[in-house]
């Protein structure tokens, strides 16, 4: 059996009706996951999704309910759903956005912009680490994946209150691997970079300047699928990742290695442009 292998595991995704959450959700069935439940607030969504992914990978593998992730009962009756009578082995908390308003200077974030963005990204995914937890301490572990954001790893002009809010998850997640451990429960995240989903399609398309410039500050120099963010959390949740905990991984195609100083000018003189050019020639482009 693969080391990758999920088989005969059950797992939560929280916002798993679009984008990465779905994305995860099939990575997890394609890696065996015996039952993979997605929730989130729009139903339809959500039963549009399990009846695609069901279509693939059988009825019998799939499931869907309505949760928000603010209301801790809300994701405790998720998690029930989930365990399916047995017990939950994989959490994924990826419920969040940007609420309310949207992004504003600094200046112009107000007590409701901090508070709804807190609610929803922090008390969200305390609500679904917590209430995984306690199910999985009742069993043999487990582990808990939360999705953060590459905003988490520098400041975004415009949005202090998300990247604030996704390095808390951060932190959250190393204090909660500090203290689940000895219950055999794992908790790391995910830094997805520039990810091309259903709510992010308009803003990252070719000819749009905020894509542009997260395209040409990526080393690799393109846009992420969701299910590259589901092969990170696989390894996190396998056996491969057995032994990993409390950690942050950067899935951001090299997003969050920032260039500290362009010394391009000084090397043309010393080395000439030729050199230069023909390192630099596909970031020069």
């Amino acid at each position: 059996m693969s080391r990758f292998s999920l088989d005969g595991q059950r797992a939560l995704i929280t916002g798993g009706g679009t984008g990465i959450g779905a994305g995860i959700a099939r990575c997890l069935l394609e890696q065996g996951a015996a039952l993979v439940t997605i929730v989130g607030r729009r139903l339809g969504v959500l039963e549009e999704t399990a009846h695609a992914l069901a279509a693939d990978f059988g009825d019998s593998r799939v499931r869907c309910a309505q949760c928000d992730i603010t209301s801790a009962s809300s994701v405790d009756r998720a998690v029930e759903l989930a365990r399916d009578g047995a017990g939950l082995d994989i959490a994924v908390a990826n419920a969040g956005g940007v609420p309310g308003k949207g992004p504003a200077p600094f200046l112009y974030l107000d007590e409701d912009d901090w508070l709804e963005m807190c609610k929803l990204t922090l008390v969200g995914t305390a609500n679904t680490i917590r209430a995984a937890a306690w199910d999985m301490r009742s069993g043999s572990g487990g582990s808990i994946i939360a999705i953060s954001s590459s905003a988490a790893a520098g400041p975004e002009t415009c949005n202090a209150h998300y990247s604030a809010a996704k390095a808390g998850v951060d932190m959250m997640v190393r204090n909660a691997a500090h203290e689940l451990g000895h219950f055999g429960i794992r908790v790391n995240s995910v830094q997805p970079g520039v990810t091309v989903t259903e709510s992010s399609r308009a803003m990252y398309t070719a000819g749009q300047p905020v894509y542009e410039d997260l395209l040409a500050r990526t080393p690799l120099g393109r846009s992420a699928w969701p299910e590259e963010m589901g092969d990170a959390v696989v390894y996190l949740a396998s056996r491969a990742g057995a032994f990993v905990t409390g950690q942050v991984f950067a899935v951001d195609g090299g997003l969050s290695v920032p260039a500290m100083a362009d010394l391009q000018q000084m090397a043309r003189r010393s080395r000439g442009d030729a050199v230069v050019d023909d390192a630099l020639k596909p970031r020069l482009a």
